[in-house]
């Protein structure tokens, strides 16, 4: 839905959001953010599994290099987990899923962290912090704040007050007519085809059924769940988005700290079937690439996974010490079903230019057999 009749991909997110192409470039690497966004897209800052400390210093470190251009943060704010403190949930994991786990490391001759335990507590803390998250939202005035999971109606009124954009991440049509009714600024509709935490639907079901929701409270929405190209792109402005949400797309950008070559080249080499969904990260759907990890749990004498934060606290000695060990094939890496598309590292500045000269190749193909 384009605001440009001259410019197709010039749409109503470049208009009202001051970006330059419709490309959300969601990671958790503040450099990607940064150069996304320099480069004329939106960048999306992942930032769940921050620690408040690392979260002022890298809104600050961002603030300083991108000045008026767009960017955003995204938390998950989500409605349904066991919760308690550590001990409380400790106790709650069952003795069998307690064996199941330690047949593994001893099975795989995998050593102790190095890291001294507890292990698997990054999701409380993100839980525990969440409220100090937002306010620290308002409190900078960022011009976008992204719920990646969970509805942030709550929060709506008061983060309008303090001139913050509000987005909301869903994969149901049910989810989107909820937070259109709150009046949210913008809905992402993502589709299963994505990388991290991801619903049922795909999205070339999805992103048309928020669109015709959307259509009545002429809220805008942008398309998420396997977008690595430009002709992803035109795909989802036709299906009745403004814009494109990605995550994979980054993942093997010079940029990306939060990978290691050796993972960066896994990405590259990755085909479409290998992002795999699975529960055993921490409880809830999530989409990487297929590892011994994930093959692990679907062995038949593997226990059903448990809600969050129960999984993440139960696997969190093993996870740890594979990065302790560098046990590189139990070592969590993320993509989505786009992955097969991304075949190079390059620089950030570089995909978006790239994906946008796609979008436009896709656009006079379009064109010519009409």
């Amino acid at each position: 839905m384009a605001a440009d009749a001259a410019n197709p991909l010039h749409t109503r997110l470049c208009e009202e959001y001051g970006c330059e192409y419709p490309i959300v470039a969601f990671s958790h690497t503040r450099d990607v953010v940064v150069a996304a966004s320099n480069a004329g897209a939106i960048g999306m800052l992942g930032c769940s599994t921050h620690t408040m400390d690392e979260l002022r210093a890298d809104l600050a470190w961002i603030k300083e290099r991108v000045g008026d251009r767009p960017f955003g943060c995204d938390i998950t704010l989500p409605s349904s987990y066991v919760q308690g403190n550590r001990e409380e949930l400790e106790e709650q994991i069952p003795e069998a899923h307690r064996e199941f786990v330690e047949d593994l490391i001893r099975e795989h001759e995998i050593p102790e962290p190095k890291t001294p335990g507890p292990w698997g507590t990054t999701r409380l803390r993100s839980l525990a912090d969440t409220r100090a998250k937002l306010e620290l939202f308002m409190n900078e005035r960022i011009p976008i704040f992204a719920s990646g999971m969970g509805s942030p109606a709550f929060v709506l009124d008061e983060m309008h007050d303090a001139g913050v954009k509000v987005w909301g991440l869903i994969g149901l049509g049910r989810q989107a007519a909820r937070e259109l009714e709150s009046g949210i600024d913008l809905i992402i509709a993502q589709g299963q085809d994505s990388g991290g935490h991801t619903g049922r639907i795909g999205t070339f079901s999805i992103v048309p059924e928020v669109a015709e929701l959307a259509r009545a409270y002429d809220t805008p929405i942008v398309a998420a769940g396997g977008v690595t190209t430009g002709r992803h792109l035109v795909a989802a402005l036709s299906l009745g988005a403004v814009g494109v949400w990605t995550g994979t797309l980054w993942l093997a950008t010079h940029e990306n700290g939060h990978l290691e070559p050796w993972q960066k080249q896994k990405v590259v080499d990755a085909r479409t079937q290998d992002a795999w969904v699975t529960t055993a990260l921490d409880g809830k759907r999530a989409r990487g690439l297929r590892d011994s990890f994930v093959e692990a749990w679907e062995q038949p004498e593997a226990p059903g996974t448990l809600p969050m934060p129960l999984q993440g606290l139960l696997v969190g000695k093993l996870l740890q010490a594979a990065e302790d060990w560098d046990r590189r094939d139990w070592i969590r890496t993320p993509g989505g079903q786009g992955v097969g598309f991304v075949r190079e590292i390059k620089p950030t500045r570089q995909v978006i230019f790239d994906v946008m000269e796609e979008a436009w190749d896709a656009l006079d193909a379009v064109q010519l057999a009409e």
